[in-house]
């Protein structure tokens, strides 16, 4: 994500929400609305964590995958990397990243919210064994949700995608760029910075 947000040419400071999703956010109900209620998880962590500026906007995103209607977070071994991507290998399954953008205003204090989900369906090669085991040895698939990274060398078990890949990726892009803009933040102005 930080990648993504100096590629755009947007000035920004990292705070890490040091959020736990799979302890703090309980939501039974669907991936939608768990990625959505994590992404807002995080921002309100980091505006509870520090002195935000006034006049600032907090950007916080989760991305999950899920297969089969069921959540894969990042796995935590290679046995379990192994078996989510033996789960996935050869057929469709869902990627959705949660966007949460808060509003600082000139006070400090929370001025407005916007809370956004995209979703992109992901084809993925059907893999041998030997693909498996080559990708587990690298560090790719132990801090992605779903076990692998798309801009990485993960891309190379990917047969196609149906939607947006920055929402694979963790950062819908347009999504962002269309909610600043709607607040009055004019990304464009930051090009000639």
């Amino acid at each position: 994500r930080k990648y993504l947000l100096e590629k755009i040419g947007i000035p920004f400071t990292s705070v890490e929400s040091n959020l736990d999703e799979q302890a703090e956010v309980e939501i039974k109900n669907s991936p939608y609305e768990w990625v959505k209620a994590v992404a807002a998880k995080k921002g309100h962590a980091v505006f509870e964590k520090i002195n935000v500026e006034p006049d600032t906007v907090i950007i916080s995103a989760d991305t999950i995958v899920t297969d089969m209607g069921k959540i894969l977070h990042r796995p935590k071994t290679k046995d379990e990397a192994r078996e989510m991507l033996a789960s996935i290998s050869g057929r469709k399954h869902t990627v959705y990243t949660g966007l949460t953008l808060i509003f600082i205003g000139a006070d400090g204090k929370i001025e407005n919210e916007e809370n956004f989900v995209d979703a992109t369906d992901v084809y993925m090669h059907k893999l041998t064994d030997d693909e498996i085991e080559a990708y587990l040895s690298t560090d790719e698939p132990y801090d992605k949700a779903g076990g692998y990274g798309i801009q990485g060398k993960g891309s190379l078990l990917i047969e196609k995608i149906y939607g947006d890949y920055y929402t694979v990726v963790g950062l819908p892009l347009a999504i962002l760029y269309r909610g600043l803009k709607k607040n009055g933040v004019n990304v464009l102005e930051f090009w000639n910075k």
